[in-house]
């Protein structure tokens, strides 16, 4: 068997990225840095890197945050061309994203996770919806596939509000899964893991700034979540998010309720909504039948964990981290 040397990233050293990115500015051209918050992510972080250094335009700098990891992920990252930098204490997501943030030096911030491999257009994708939306904060669509029944459950589950369907459009919430920004945009994340993104686009609109969704931007969501457990650990720091946000998210009274008390999990009142988003993805729609009694329990236990905040939600901002293993 033939064996193939993995792409590594061609950049502008460090010492060149300030400049050629202000040149770039002073010509008109907007330029990209990738930032990588990564925590344990030896296993992905080489595919998304990879397809980074295949895009055509390729991102102007890439940095990945390695957030305390134990296994390789700083020297895989390395190895293939991006430039590591470390957070001086346990940031989680939001605070590895603003250690990146605090060292990007293109025009516009591009936060991809570790387990989001972008598609062959995505760079060239990004800079068309950059170019026309100035300002605004743009969130990207993903596709996803699994190997084991309750992956499928992990991904059904959650992920068809972002499937790449429709035109670009304003929302109300942008995920941090592919995320661009201004750089000099005056909102951070807050350093938490769980709702963080969610807590950001409250900042984003309190400033006034459009949030666009644009389905054209696409990437492959590759976690490994394979497990019951692995769904369970998801399921509780997705509640714990739409915990911390649902007395201040922007899509009705009837959410801000549901949020307190989540009965329509066992009532099972999202599973046809899901169904209908995988109208264009006759496999999905497939898969989603499969997998049904798993789906169905899968509800119960989402509301479950979503009822341990039905008396007392956690706070907005800066609250103790949340063990969800």
């Amino acid at each position: 068997m033939e064996h193939t040397t993995p792409s590594k990233l061609v950049l502008p050293s460090e010492t060149e990225a300030k400049p050629a990115a202000e040149a770039d500015a002073r010509s008109g051209a907007s330029t990209l840095t990738v930032v990588i918050p990564a925590y344990n992510a030896a296993p992905t972080i080489g595919q998304v890197l990879e397809a980074l250094a295949a895009q055509d335009p390729a991102p102007d700098e890439v940095i990945v945050v390695d957030d305390g990891s134990t296994d390789d992920t700083a020297a895989v990252a390395a190895a293939l061309g991006a430039r590591v930098v470390s957070t001086d204490h346990k940031g989680f997501a939001g605070g590895a994203r603003n250690r990146g943030w605090s060292e990007a030096t293109g025009d516009t911030v591009v936060f991809l996770d570790a387990d989001a491999v972008p598609d062959p257009d995505w760079g060239a994708a990004m800079r068309r919806a950059v170019a026309e939306h100035p300002g605004a904060v743009i969130g990207a669509a993903r596709t996803f596939t699994a190997r084991t029944a309750w992956g499928w459950v992990a991904h059904l589950q959650v992920e068809s509000p972002y499937l790449p369907t429709g035109e670009p459009r304003e929302v109300s919430f942008v995920s941090s899964y592919c995320l661009a920004v201004p750089r000099e945009l005056d909102v951070r994340f807050d350093e938490s893991y769980g709702g963080e993104d969610a807590v950001f686009s409250l900042d984003v609109h309190s400033r006034g700034l459009p949030q666009v969704f644009d389905p054209r931007i696409v990437a492959a969501h590759r976690h490994l979540r394979e497990s019951y457990a692995d769904l369970r650990s998801q399921q509780r720091r997705l509640a714990y998010g739409l915990a911390r946000c649902g007395a201040v998210q922007r899509e009705g009274a009837h959410r801000r309720l549901l949020s307190r008390v989540p009965i329509h999990y066992f009532l099972l009142a999202r599973l046809p909504i899901i169904y209908r988003r995988l109208g264009s993805f006759p496999e999905l729609r497939r898969r989603f039948v499969r997998h049904l009694p798993r789906l169905v329990f899968a509800e119960w236990t989402l509301g479950a964990s979503a009822f341990r905040y039905a008396l007392r939600r956690p706070p907005l901002r800066g609250d103790a981290p949340v063990d969800y293993d």
